[in-house]
């Protein structure tokens, strides 16, 4: 795992704040809005992140068909972003897939 980046489930728009505290820099959702009951809307979640100063990215991913370009995108938003970046989704299952792809694709 690289240092500069954190895999995590769900966040909520309470939580940026602390996540600023604990020094981070930018979030990446991977979620799609709707998925489960209770999960804050992207938009909320970019609002809160946007207030505290943490750079926020929305890369919705299928956690059933992961493509190349998707891959990609991430690499780029990884490169892109200050760190340190907190990568998230539902259960944390996506963003771990994410990653280990794009360390396989030899992106990041």
């Amino acid at each position: 795992m690289h240092t500069n980046i954190t895999l995590y489930k769900q966040i909520y728009p309470c939580q940026c704040q602390a996540l600023s505290e604990l020094g981070f820099k930018s979030l990446i959702n991977l979620r799609f809005d709707d998925e489960m009951a209770g999960q804050p809307k992207t938009a909320e979640l970019c609002q809160s992140a946007e207030q505290v100063g943490l750079s926020y990215r929305h890369l919705p991913v299928d956690g059933e068909c992961l493509h190349l370009e998707t891959v990609t995108a991430f690499a780029h938003l990884l490169s892109d972003l200050p760190k340190p970046v907190m990568v998230f989704c539902g259960t944390g299952s996506r963003a771990k897939r994410l990653y280990q792809s794009a360390v396989v694709s030899g992106l990041i």
